[in-house]
């Protein structure tokens, strides 16, 4: 076990800003989305389901941050980064692909600042990768391609594409994230066949009512831009399963959301959003719904109806109660954030609404008790967040909270700890820095399973001797007032 003496634990998420690092060019480049026709039949490479960041503010209750273009999946990705080729090393590969008939051609990485005009002999492609190149613009021939499956572009400079691309009606994914689009080509509402569109990270400010012809979109990323609104014809998107909109300028949905009833995804976190539509009760489906950093002040009561949700993320709103009876009806709720609202109590509904509870965030509100006996349904509550807001007490079952695996009780106004911590047999994470603790009780003995403890920023003047049953701990930070109370705690530390 390590001691550190005034160390303060705390962990802040980082958006991501701008373009790719290298670290994350190299792990998209491990990941991209790949539909290939075999025989008639699609194929689809499943990746794996991402949180942006599925931390939040807190490092010890994860949040509900989640990023479509993390399920994208890229073949066989260059060794050792970006290599510059010729016009004539391109043109070689290009003939190679079309004399031996193949059906994929990778040309990423390559430093690629134009295609040579033999890219259109190929004709039996099925997938085309160009990313991460310097290509300011696409060649029309690329529209003679007319068997095009996957057409990746992202990671260049593209400020449009060609009107020729048309011609593929067979395109299923179309990927132009990190481009310097200003607008959704007017082309790529032509492409009737896509099921896969991925835009972020663009200059985009609009999407056109055209959108409406891409009713096979099962994905849509325009997350990373700079748009105000979405038209009314987005609600006649009725195969959406995942649409993400984070990040853009979004201070209103049209109530013709809740007519995508196939949605399980719904990522509007990081916009202006005032206020949801009553319509969102509507998407029976969802089961993951992001929504935090906005500036919402209520949430409709019909989202009971969506029961089918999982995830719940609200942190950083203007929230200060939620419709009574919400959370019970929401009866898959594994994870719910409330983190750094206006909360001053928590949501009126009783034990029953944290029943199928994991995870909670109430961070940074204003909640001066926790009720007694909320927690007495929350059988698989294992992750609670406190974390700074104005407790003074416990409440007199706290010893009840068996399942409970990461407690952060930090920044608050506590002056003792219950005894009964005693029955927190599955704690292995406890902080309380930041508060009004003198003493801890003998009970902390009995916390098997703790690894890290927490006690910086407090009124100590001893550690119990009990502390020295804590076997397993690796993690202790904290701050006495006298060197005497140092010199005992390192003694009672090095027993154990």
């Amino acid at each position: 076990m390590s001691s550190t003496l005034g160390k303060e634990i705390d962990s802040k998420e980082k958006d991501p800003k701008g373009g790719l690092t290298g670290k994350e060019r190299e792990k998209e480049a491990k990941a991209l989305a790949s539909l290939v026709k075999d025989g008639g039949k699609e194929t689809k490479t499943k990746g794996k389901d991402a949180k942006e960041g599925r931390k939040d503010t807190s490092s010890s209750t994860p949040g509900v941050a989640f990023s479509v273009d993390n399920t994208i999946k890229r073949p066989n990705p260059a060794q050792g980064g970006r290599k510059k080729s010729s016009n004539a090393e391109v043109t070689k590969d290009v003939n190679k692909c079309r004399e031996e008939k193949s059906e994929r051609l990778d040309l990423s990485k390559r430093s690629l600042q134009s295609l040579p005009p033999c890219i259109k002999e190929p004709t039996q492609l099925l997938e085309l990768y160009l990313y991460s190149n310097k290509l300011q613009s696409l060649p029309a021939e690329v529209g003679c391609l007319s068997g095009l499956v996957t057409l990746a572009l992202s990671e260049n400079s593209l400020t449009s594409l060609p009107d020729s691309l048309d011609s593929l009606k067979n395109l299923r994914m179309l990927d132009l994230r990190h481009n310097k689009l200003r607008e959704i080509p007017p082309v790529v509402y032509r492409l009737t066949s896509l099921v896969k569109l991925y835009l972020r990270f663009n200059r985009i400010t609009t999407v056109e009512k055209d959108i409406r012809n891409l009713s096979k979109l099962t994905t849509l990323s325009i997350r990373e831009n700079k748009i105000k609104q979405l038209p009314a014809e987005i609600g006649e998107l009725c195969s959406l399963i995942t649409l993400d909109v984070a990040h853009n300028q979004l201070e209103h949905l049209p109530k013709e959301i809740g007519n995508c009833t196939q949605i399980t995804n719904l990522d509007l976190q990081h916009n202006e959003l005032l206020d949801l539509p009553e319509t969102i009760g509507n998407l029976a489906s969802i089961t993951r719904l992001g929504l935090r950093y906005n500036r919402l002040s209520a949430i409709p009561r019909l989202l009971a109806k969506c029961r089918e949700l999982e995830e719940l993320n609200l942190e950083n709103n203007n929230i200060s109660m939620l419709p009574e009876g919400l959370l019970s009806s929401l009866v898959k709720l594994t994870s719910l954030t409330l983190a750094r609202n206006c909360f001053q109590s928590y949501p009126v509904g009783g034990p029953l609404q944290f029943a199928t509870i994991y995870t909670l965030n109430m961070e940074h509100n204003r909640i001066n008790k926790i009720p007694f006996g909320i927690f007495s349904r929350a059988k698989v509550l294992s992750k609670l967040n406190m974390k700074d807001n104005q407790l003074t007490s416990l409440p007199l079952d706290f010893g009840t909270w068996t399942s409970m695996v990461e407690l952060n009780l930090a920044t608050n106004q506590l002056t003792k700890i219950p005894e009964d911590v005693s029955g927190l047999i599955a704690i292995e994470v406890l902080i309380l820095s930041n508060n009004l603790l003198k003493k801890l009780p003998q009970g902390i003995g009995n916390l098997k399973k703790l690894r890290e403890l927490d006690l910086e920023e407090n009124k100590l003047e001893c550690l119990p001797n009990e502390i020295a049953y804590l076997k397993d701990l690796q993690k202790l930070d904290m701050s006495l007032k006298s060197k005497s109370a140092v010199a005992s705690a390192n003694t009672k530390l090095t027993q154990s």
